[in-house]
């Protein structure tokens, strides 16, 4: 695990507690305690100790069921406010894990040698997952026009 690593994503989030998930087109926003997030347009998927719980690719899909599958529910029925235990990167592809402790982790896929995938907010800045899974780290540093600006 890198410094930058450690220092950007799994010191700030260790802890921290699930607070929400909110689809909007085509992303997902993972919400924690304030100003802890991640957001992807790639693929996740909730893991319990049962099984794979839901990903995102099901949200929506009915499967033959009475009811199409709700990643949201099914996500935040077993994680709204469980604190993070641990956030791990892996060095190869950049797959993010966060677990909560009792085999529950939520797991966001790098599936591209060219496209980013998710990005991990905390106060001291954003972590993003490049294509080919090498992860860039900016440091929220206000310029003149309010914007972050600084690459790590």
């Amino acid at each position: 695990m890198s410094d930058n690593f450690k220092l950007f994503v799994a010191e700030p989030f260790a802890g921290a507690s699930f607070r929400s998930l909110e689809k909007r087109d085509y992303s997902w926003f993972f919400k924690f305690d304030q100003p802890l997030s991640i957001s992807t347009e790639s693929s996740w998927r909730f893991i319990t100790p049962e099984r794979i719980e839901v990903t995102s690719e099901d949200h929506g899909h009915p499967f033959g069921l009475s009811q199409p599958v709700d990643a949201i529910e099914r996500v935040m029925s077993r994680l709204a406010g469980v604190q993070v235990q641990s956030v791990s990167c892996n060095p190869k592809t950049g797959d993010l894990c966060v677990f909560f402790g009792e085999s529950l982790y939520l797991q966001f896929l790098q599936m591209s040698c060219g496209y980013e995938s998710w990005r991990a907010h905390s106060k001291l800045g954003q972590s993003i997952c490049l294509g080919g899974g090498e992860i860039a780290y900016f440091r929220e540093t206000p310029t003149q026009e309010g914007h972050a600006a600084g690459r790590q």
